[in-house]
């Protein structure tokens, strides 16, 4: 009898601890705990793999190291994430990985975040090399994933079923992207200045690569779903190489069109754009560009500063114009230089480097990635914070993005900001800060239709 009773005694112990084990999510811990003198009601581990060394470590240093200096304002200074009633918040613990701008390196990184580190969710990861080897993974994970340093479709859903849920991506999508640029052609005689009295026809030309097709891929999708009364004629013409004969007879084909599109990343961009001044049936034809064109570095200003060459527009996702910022936007701005201001002050930050990040868009990225994940944090405050509660959390009403518009995770919508600014490249620059300015709000998708 006694031997019976011990047994469903140890029994009993193990459904117990499975119990508890079953009550505690991955990356939480409601221990409490002190930091820096500041009193939290628990943890929440996060992680991230960004490039801090490699190819594209330009990009990496200014997004990795503003992000942890912000994290660490998070703490210091807000007093956590999630804060309750108390008035306490919980920790925010973050891990980060250099993957040296290398895609294999990354997945390794990803896999041990995940399984070994066991953080509760990604933040802001960086790069399409990335995303590329690690999304299938990440999604069987099961783990949310807030934020990707890239405009790349894998992270695109729509509607996104099962684990899929649990990506969150913020920066524009190209296909997504791909929507907006022929909504912005389409609305091109409403905006001063631009010339253009009627848009009859719209040409599209894009690069064979993921970025190029997407782009196209969005303005097909877009052009379908607009009423047949108003659709102009349009005109596909892919790119399959950077050849000068090639460039020549592919921008022939947009000769009578009223705006065009030109679908592709920098190096695609600048030749295109020349072939199209070098034909005169294609000169003069205002161009909109992708968003990741619109930098001086990447504008072939030779021929785009002269006054009969074609117009270059582009989207603009961070708001950094004063003039074109909202009152939002300009105290998001503020409050991201008093992050760079206070890391100075505690001797987190070297004046050389408070000085080259408080302009640099990858910092402002790494900021934004943070707060958009703060945002679902918030509203979990004073509940059980599980990642079924925070996909709910991140589902139920639309997010507004720092320094940008807003994205809407509602119903399975996996699509990235549905809105953009519009800037135009200034002929007469004279600096780099001024070369290209404001010529339209933020506006949504749904804003551009007239919705």
């Amino acid at each position: 009898m006694k031997k019976f009773l011990s047994l469903a005694l140890v029994l009993a112990m193990l459904l117990s601890m499975v119990a508890i084990g079953a009550l505690a999510e991955v990356g939480v811990d409601t221990k409490p705990v002190e930091h820096e003198g500041v009193q939290f009601k628990g943890t929440v581990k996060i992680g991230s793999v960004m490039c801090e060394t490699g190819a594209v470590a330009g990009v990496g240093v200014p997004y990795s190291q503003f992000y942890k200096l912000f994290v660490k304002y998070v703490n210091e200074v807000w007093g956590g994430v999630a804060k309750g009633a108390d008035g306490l918040g919980y920790y925010l613990d973050h891990t980060s990985y250099d993957d040296g701008s290398d895609g294999a390196q990354g997945f390794i990184y990803m896999q041990k975040l995940i399984d070994d580190d066991q953080v509760f969710s990604l933040v802001g990861n960086l790069g399409t090399w990335n995303i590329a080897s690690s999304q299938n993974y990440i999604v069987e994970s099961g783990i949310p994933s807030v934020y990707w340093g890239t405009g790349s479709a894998l992270q695109y859903y729509l509607p996104a079923e099962g684990n899929e849920r649990f990506t969150f991506p913020v920066q524009p999508i190209y296909i997504t992207e791909g929507r907006i640029m022929l909504l912005r052609a389409m609305n091109m005689p409403t905006l001063e200045g631009s010339g253009v009295a009627e848009v009859k026809k719209v040409g599209v030309i894009y690069s064979a690569d993921d970025s190029g097709t997407q782009i196209y891929d969005g303005a097909v999708l877009q052009y379908d779903l607009i009423p047949e009364d108003r659709r102009p004629e349009m005109v596909y013409v892919k790119v399959n190489t950077q050849v000068a004969d090639e460039m020549t007879s592919q921008v022939a084909q947009l000769e009578g069109c009223d705006v065009v599109i030109i679908g592709g990343l920098q190096a695609y961009f600048n030749p295109v754009y020349t072939a199209m001044q070098n034909n005169p049936a294609t000169r003069g034809i205002p161009t909109i560009a992708s968003y990741v064109n619109v930098a001086l570095t990447n504008i072939p200003v030779d021929v785009a500063a002269q006054p009969d060459t074609g117009d270059i527009y582009g989207g603009a996702w961070v708001v950094i114009d004063p003039e074109a910022q909202t009152e939002r936007q300009a105290a998001e701005i503020a409050e991201f230089l008093d992050v760079l201001k206070w890391g100075v002050e505690k001797g987190y930050l070297s004046q050389e480097d408070h000085d080259a990040f408080m302009g640099s868009a990858y910092s402002m990225s790494s900021y934004i990635a943070v707060k958009v994940f703060m945002e679902g944090m918030s509203r979990l405050a004073d509940k059980e914070i599980t990642r079924d509660a925070f996909l709910e959390a991140m589902e139920s009403e639309r997010i507004n993005v720092p320094i940008s518009g807003g994205v809407d995770y509602s119903n399975g919508q996996r699509i990235g900001l549905d809105g953009m600014a519009f800037a135009k490249f200034n002929k007469e620059y004279t600096d780099a800060f001024d070369a290209f300015f404001t010529v339209d709000g933020m506006k949504s998708i749904g804003d551009l239709l007239g919705e």
